[in-house]
């Protein structure tokens, strides 16, 4: 399925469509007013006990990017993984992979994202209405996969409420450094019965510019190879209204195609023979240019709503999704890895009548998938994972207090070829608080005990994961030297435990007319907790199964060897704690001028005082900000700061600083279509930075001085 044609012929006939024109400077608190779609009790932020981010509107067109990492990189307490600028996950406070739930309108997006650094998320931030970053462990909700947070991306696919006419957005753009194109568009029409939705994107970049630097070859470069980008996808969703709620069904496309930087073998004399051919750079021979990979996916969701059903609930929530997921890694056109998911979610929510004043909600979710791998990177063989959950949770005002109370429990099981686990049990619990002081004055505080099912690779993986140039062991397996520096890898019979959270939120908020801060602090002390240990060993030491498929055993050490031998990470459990805080200012001090900050900071380690690996390094930015008729703009810095708490095995990485500035035009000739034209510069200075979070941090640095124009309409 290729999109091409489609995508420009609906951008066009929506650029020409007739419309009205939306509010374009919101107030930078809007947000406190939109009800986070996450939840099922209709909260706003600061009705929220727990932290709570809503990214939308102008604040999301101006952030978005082609990773969901990168698009939130910049929020309170959120940080990227930074598989070069082609794959990013969110991490939260620290937490990432299995730890953070990332959902689409509330039902997991289906991918193997959360397995590997360089697997893509398969959301599309660009045609989004809002993102909901839940910080802290939101398992009530979302299961054991939430236990350091949820990332919600909703959009409007299967239309919950009426619809009259037309109205959507679409944006173009174009950047410097990589020659980066996209566009994309998302449509709605009614008669406020029916309702259907339509939306697409395409997205293509060469590989990104950096400053000069050296990276673990030895090679002083200035720009991150085999780091291209081609991506499309599209949604087609109806929804019929009836008098007491709604149903729908959607389906949508993905496809992309990206390098794998950091994954040559033995591409790079080709590579360098080319790089003498004029224009070469700007073009996109996958076969010459080194492993990339080659990722679709098709989902269907359902979703409904039926409104005063019968005594004692006030609604129910119906949400359901079908995903067909398949990433390919390709090497010499041959298919040298694939991966597949066949994923299937279920959420059946009813929001009850009051019981002794309490509003509340009950829930069950239910979610199987089968993941396959085969290919030399298939360190993990096929497994089938079963869960289900039930979950309650209430809330209720005394006056200026507000008080939030919830319980989960699920059951998790987990299996694959060549064993079989028991089944996890996991029982999660909060309890909120919120008061308000005054109108303009709260404080929050939120207890809760999380537990979580270990994901499958972090039990079976046991094999090489050339992206990340490990070689991944999981808990279900050991080591035994056999002589000095040989090692052979067996089954481990130790019980596996689950992962439990005690955690600790507190909150303060504070606004008026000019000025506007948030606070959190957090702990979070974390038993049994599961993390990947740089152990010292080199996969060259290891020895196998004797039952292993000699040929295929043969080529795997063949590209392990071609890279050194891999770094050994063996999954461990032991027990940690994080803390931290976020901080975030906002103050008006003059009628069209006013200042943004904000802060972060986590700090993790193992309980006996080792430091735990991958942690994110404290910021500080600033950003003044200038609106005036008809244009605004900003300019900021961040500031990174060394960070020196190592796992490890891990190296020390310095501190940097990015200077970004951005400027909107509302054209008076154009108001009709409601648009904005933009123009944003990034990394002003050419400053060069490492990502500490990242797998392959020595080989793609951030990305150098760029800039980008776009015109965005809204109708």
């Amino acid at each position: 399925m290729k999109l091409n044609a489609l995508t420009l012929a609906l951008l066009a006939t929506s650029t020409v469509a007739h419309a009205q024109q939306q509010e374009e400077h919101e107030h930078i608190n809007d947000y406190e007013v939109i009800v986070i779609n996450a939840s099922p009790l209709d909260k706003t932020a600061l009705e929220s006990a727990q932290p709570v981010n809503i990214i939308s509107g102008d604040a999301l067109k101006q952030k978005n990017a082609h990773s969901l990492g990168e698009t939130l990189a910049m929020e309170p307490g959120i940080n990227n993984t930074h598989f070069a600028n082609v794959a990013g996950s969110p991490i939260i406070r620290g937490l990432g992979g299995p730890r953070v739930k990332i959902t689409q309108n509330g039902l997991d997006t289906g991918d193997v994202s959360r397995g590997g650094p360089d697997h893509a998320v398969t959301t599309e931030t660009s045609t989004a209405q809002q993102i909901e970053v839940l910080r802290g462990p939101a398992t009530l909700l979302y299961g054991s996969g939430a236990i350091g947070g949820v990332i919600n991306v909703v959009d409007n696919r299967i239309p919950s409420e009426p619809v009259y006419g037309i109205q959507g957005n679409a944006n173009v753009s174009a950047s410097t450094n990589n020659d980066n194109k996209e566009g994309s568009y998302d449509l709605q029409i009614g008669n406020g019965r029916w309702a259907l939705y339509t939306d697409a994107f395409i997205r293509r970049a060469n590989d990104y510019e950096t400053p000069s630097f050296t990276n673990d070859e030895g090679e002083t470069v200035d720009h991150v190879e085999n780091s291209f980008i081609d991506a499309q996808g599209g949604t087609i969703g109806a929804s019929y209204q009836f008098d007491d709620g709604f149903f729908g069904v959607s389906y949508q496309g993905l496809y992309q195609e990206y390098g794998i930087p950091g994954h040559d073998h033995g591409h790079g004399e080709e590579e360098d023979e080319h790089e003498e051919e004029p224009g070469h750079e700007e073009e996109h021979d996958h076969a010459e240019a080194g492993p990339y990979a080659e990722l679709e996916q098709e989902r269907i969701q359902f979703a409904g709503q039926w409104r005063n059903p019968f005594s004692g609930f006030n609604r129910l929530d119906f949400r359901a999704a079908l995903t067909d997921y398949q990433h390919q890694e390709i090497e010499d056109n041959f298919v040298a890895t694939q991966f597949e998911n066949e994923q299937k979610e279920i959420r059946l929510i009813g929001q009850h009548k009051e019981i002794a004043g309490w509003k509340g909600a009950v829930g069950w979710q239910w979610d199987i998938s089968d993941k396959s791998a085969f290919g030399e990177e298939a360190f993990t063989p096929n497994t089938s994972r079963r869960t289900q959950g039930l979950f309650w949770v209430v809330e209720q005002e005394f006056g200026a207090h507000h008080v939030d109370l919830g319980v989960r429990h699920e059951r998790t099981s987990l299996s694959s070829e060549e064993r079989k686990l028991d089944t996890f049990d996991a029982t999660s619990a909060s309890a909120g608080y919120l008061y308000h002081f005054s109108d303009h004055t709260s404080v929050s505080f939120n207890l809760s005990h999380a537990e979580r099912a270990p994901a499958a690779n972090e039990v079976f993986a046991n094999g090489n994961h050339f992206a990340t140039r490990t070689y991944e062991l999981g808990l279900g397996y050991e080591l035994h030297e056999e002589e000095l520096n040989e090692y052979h890898v067996e089954p481990n019979d130790v019980a596996i435990k689950t992962e439990t959270s005690n955690n600790i939120d507190a909150g303060f908020h504070y606004e008026n007319d000019s000025f506007h801060a948030n606070l959190n602090v957090f702990y979070n002390r974390v038993d049994d907790f599961i993390y990947d240990d740089f152990i010292g060993l080199n996969s060259e030491q290891l020895h196998g199964d004797e039952d292993h498929d000699h040929d295929e055993h043969a080529h795997e050490e063949e590209h392990a060897h071609e890279h050194g031998g891999l770094q050994v990470v063996q999954f461990k459990q032991v027990d940690a704690e994080l803390y931290g805080y976020e901080l975030e200012l906002d103050w008006k001090f003059a009628e069209q001028w006013s200042l943004h900050g904000f802060s972060d900071y986590t700090r993790a380690k193992q309980r006996d005082g080792d430091d735990l690996p991958r942690i994110p390094a404290q910021r500080v930015g600033t950003e003044v900000r200038y609106q005036a008729v008809g244009w605004d703009g900003a300019i900021g810095y961040t500031r990174y700061m060394e960070q020196d708490k190592i796992g490890q095995n891990e190296t020390v990485t310095d501190a940097y600083g990015l200077l970004n500035a951005r400027v909107n035009f509302y054209p008076e000739w154009l108001a009709n279509y409601g648009a904005t034209l933009y123009l944003k510069g990034e990394n002003l200075t050419d400053q060069l930075g490492f990502v500490h979070s990242s797998f392959i941090k020595d080989d793609a640095p951030v990305t150098g001085r760029r800039f980008q124009a776009g015109v965005s309409i809204s109708f």
